[in-house]
């Protein structure tokens, strides 16, 4: 084993704990610097949904596997789905995904991001990684504005209480920058950032169905964006994510609950019957964006920090592992004065790998979009013909698995 390195990571969220796991597994000593508090642990079977939750596919439950995590996630909680079905709405076009049609049990599981954290908050604890909460890190160290890894410098980190009332100096080899689509670090170390809004919000809410929604995740295209319909634990609850123009996204936040679940039926073809809304109703902007560069001296991002994508594919955390699995594996695969080397090939792989997801759900989007008679027919017979081409349809549905 390489000799262990000290490293800080800033965020506490899944990709980040993901990240500070691995790396604490392989021997290192790792520091996480987390704004917030620890997620609330009420996991019990009675408790309600949350509201974020995330589709996690077989190549990032493998690896939580590995991390000794998914062990920990309580299945009261886990909504494993057996089949997808995706359709335009006032169209012909339907596509059906199956597990058994690639051998499997099932296509990924829908968790609620809080639970999976938490869970990955007490992995973390148990292989020894310090977790400082309600902080941030103040300054700017030199070897973060560096071009270069240098080996042997080290970044001079100071961690200020929320409160402000005490401040600890940490030294750390490496820096990686879990903080989101928001990223301080990435914004502190000017790296260049395409963006665009798609002026668009997902709404998010949990909802009981009056038909059991059958281990199915349903995805249906409207005029504006489309609305997910994914299947919780429960066989008669669902989290849904509704992505619409802003105006019409708040409208439909002003509506009462009961009024709510009446567009929702109509939008969703009455496809689970009536619907009831369990707890709040939420809104998020929709915003596409990468960083065009991924590293500079001794601070990487990971994660939104360095990629956000549309949600209508429920990708934006499988990419977000992913970029934590590849980015751990070559830390601990590489001595310390190869690092600069190691984050070199790691954006190389994982920006070309996440350029190609934001190419496809942009292509998706606006393939989607809108309700003109042309457009609408041409990827009716594209969903057809994806449905019946039986070589192309098992690539697709191994796509959705991560494979």
């Amino acid at each position: 084993m390489n000799q262990a390195q000290s490293i800080v990571i800033v965020g506490a969220g899944m990709i980040g704990l993901s990240c500070a796991v691995a790396l604490a597994q392989a021997g290192h000593q790792v520091t996480v610097v987390e704004r917030g508090q620890r997620p609330d642990d009420d996991n019990s079977d009675d408790a309600l949904p949350l509201l974020r939750v995330s589709a996690i596919n077989h190549r990032s439950r493998a690896w939580l596997s590995q991390l000794q995590v998914w062990q920990q996630l309580p299945t009261a909680r886990l909504g494993p789905y057996q089949a997808m079905q995706v359709w335009d709405k006032d169209s012909f076009a339907q596509i059906d995904f199956a597990a058994n049609e690639v051998g499997a049990d099932d296509l990924g599981a829908i968790v609620e991001n809080a639970v999976l954290e938490q869970a990955l908050w007490d992995r973390a604890e148990q292989v020894g990684v310090t977790i400082i909460a309600d902080a941030q890190l103040e300054a700017e160290p030199q070897a973060a504005l560096n071009d270069d890894f240098v080996p042997g410098q080290r970044l001079q980190l100071q961690v200020v209480s929320a409160a402000g009332a005490s401040k600890t100096t940490l030294l750390a080899d490496l820096l990686i920058a879990a903080d989101g689509g928001r990223s301080q670090w990435r914004q502190r170390l000017a790296l260049p950032l395409t963006a665009w809004d798609y002026q668009q919000q997902a709404l998010v809410a949990a909802i009981r169905c009056q038909r059991p929604h059958q281990g199915v995740a349903r995805q249906v295209f409207l005029a504006h964006g489309p609305l997910a319909l994914l299947p919780l634990a429960d066989g008669q609850q669902c989290s849904i994510v509704w992505s619409q123009d802003n105006a019409e996204a708040e409208r439909l936040q002003a509506l009462s609950p009961e009024r709510l679940m009446r567009e929702l039926q109509i939008a969703s073809d009455n496809v689970l019957g009536e619907c009831q809304l369990l707890g709040e109703c939420r809104a998020f902007p929709l915003r596409m964006q990468y960083s065009r560069q991924w590293h500079r001296g001794h601070v990487v991002l990971v994660g939104d920090a360095a990629h956000t994508i549309h949600p209508l594919a429920g990708q934006g955390a499988n990419l977000g592992l992913a970029d934590a699995e590849r980015l751990t594996e070559l830390l601990t695969q590489q001595p310390l004065p190869r690092w600069g080397r190691a984050l070199g090939e790691y954006q190389a792989e994982r920006k070309a790998a996440a350029l190609t997801m934001i190419a496809a759900m942009e292509a998706f989007k606006r393939g989607f979009h809108g309700q003109q008679l042309l457009p609408k027919l041409l990827r009716g017979m594209a969903l057809q013909v994806a449905d019946k081409v039986s070589p192309l349809k098992r690539l697709l549905t191994r796509a959705a698995l991560g494979q």
